[in-house]
């Protein structure tokens, strides 16, 4: 028996981890699209379906990155498909995209339960400061 280090955000449709989970997601879970949220990403050969939607990390400014990826993950979510997104660790930028896709599912109506119901999927969410000023402005009503 393994140990998952990916967790379900959505039950049966939005899984979130680490860029070193992939295979492990991919051999246990029924998944139509991988979102690589690292800017610093190799882009690779994979036999999988993978879009890259990079957010920088440690920087400011990045609405538009950011909003960019919530809005692919939306797009997908809305055909049907089952999706898994990472970062590297799965903790800032993969916060970050969560917290905006329960918003946008209207799964929650602050950043704050959005921030909660994340981090009770996965634990090791932290959002960075910057990161949240980000989404604030993306989500002003948050």
């Amino acid at each position: 028996m393994t140990t998952k280090n990916y967790h379900e955000l959505i039950k049966d449709r939005i899984y979130i981890g680490g860029a070193d989970d992939v295979n492990d997601l991919l051999e246990n879970e029924k998944i139509d699209v991988v979102f690589d949220l690292r800017a610093e990403a190799p882009i690779e050969d994979v036999v999988y379906n993978l879009i890259h939607s990079p957010i920088v990390d440690d920087a400011a400014d990045q609405e538009e990155s950011i909003k960019k990826s919530i809005d692919h993950v939306i797009k997908a979510y809305n055909e049907g498909k089952n999706i898994y997104f990472h970062c590297q660790g799965g903790s800032n930028r993969t916060g970050t995209v969560a917290i905006g896709t329960l918003l946008a599912l209207e799964k929650a109506s602050t950043i704050a339960e959005a921030e909660e119901i994340a981090k009770a999927a996965r634990p090791k969410i932290n959002v960075k400061p910057e990161m949240k000023e980000a989404l604030k402005r993306i989500y002003p009503n948050g």
